[in-house]
């Protein structure tokens, strides 16, 4: 039950906006920002650039989020790929939110997830963030009291 909730989430963030295979022109300052998926902590926005993050295909999306927010260590089920377009984060790979293990990612830099990679992020600075991968886009937290909003779902 659970995931249904997740994924009627999921499709409500980014079925609304998706542009399955259009082709073209989009410019930064005509996106559609729209609320982030249930499934992603409250607080950020996303816009969707190319295809249908909920579908089968590629996608290409934005998230904009605020100094402070962080996604907790969690996995994905393919490939994501991600470009720092503005702000500063820290990402680092494994189990939970490590210092030890973090590096600082700044606007251009870019970083990969191969599918079933343990990871997370952190914003130090205002970002925007473009993600890549195939979708259906699944987010699976290592943790599951990590999952935001569980306690609504149940």
């Amino acid at each position: 039950m659970r995931s249904i909730a997740l994924t009627i989430g999921a499709l409500c963030a980014f079925g609304g906006a998706a542009l399955a295979d259009v082709s073209g022109l989009r410019r930064a300052d005509g996106l559609d920002w729209r609320p982030a998926p249930s499934d992603l902590p409250s607080g950020a926005e996303v816009a969707v650039l190319y295809g249908d993050p909920m579908s089968s295909g590629p996608f290409v999306v934005r998230l904009r989020a605020p100094a402070g927010y962080q996604v907790a260590a969690h996995k994905h089920p393919d490939l994501e790929t991600i470009t720092v377009i503005s702000g500063v984060l820290r990402y680092g790979e494994g189990q939970r939110l490590d210092p030890r293990s973090e590096a600082f990612v700044h606007a251009g830099d870019f970083f990969a997830a191969p599918a079933g990679m343990s990871h997370w992020i952190a914003i130090n600075e205002d970002a925007v963030i473009q993600v890549s991968g195939t979708g259906p886009w699944k987010i699976d937290y290592i943790d599951p009291r990590d999952r935001p909003r569980a306690a609504q779902l149940n």
